[in-house]
């Protein structure tokens, strides 16, 4: 269950999983590694901006710009989807994040093949 309520997928906890999520087809996957001095980055059609991370109790805080909306996501924890919806996709973007590191995070944005716009 993402932030938004809403169940969208199955979650992927390692390379090996995401294989396997990708060879059903259902949606995209983009992997990312947010390092230490590149605090922002561009991901498919959102951007991430890395704010804090706890490694000790495995939590981040980020900012996440889609459609020129800023939200920022405070205390997520490993594995839980953090959701955010783009004006052309029915199904939220899910930003699912498998490693917290002093200096970055490392995980995998997920997005719907189909874009038909929201009624």
């Amino acid at each position: 269950m993402g932030d938004m309520g809403v169940m969208s997928g199955l979650i992927a906890t390692n390379s090996k999983d995401l294989g396997a999520l990708r060879e059903l087809g259902e949606r995209n996957y983009v992997e990312f590694n947010l390092g230490k001095g590149q605090m922002q980055k561009k991901i498919g059609d959102v951007i991430v901006t890395l704010r804090k991370t706890d490694p000790k109790h495995n939590r981040f805080t980020m900012e996440v710009t889609a459609d020129d909306k800023i939200t920022e996501k405070r205390d997520k924890t490993i594995n839980e989807p953090v959701q955010v919806y783009v004006h052309n996709s029915r199904q939220p973007y899910e930003i699912v994040v498998n490693q917290v590191n002093k200096d970055g995070i490392v995980g995998y944005l997920a997005t719907p093949k189909v874009t038909l716009a929201r009624q």
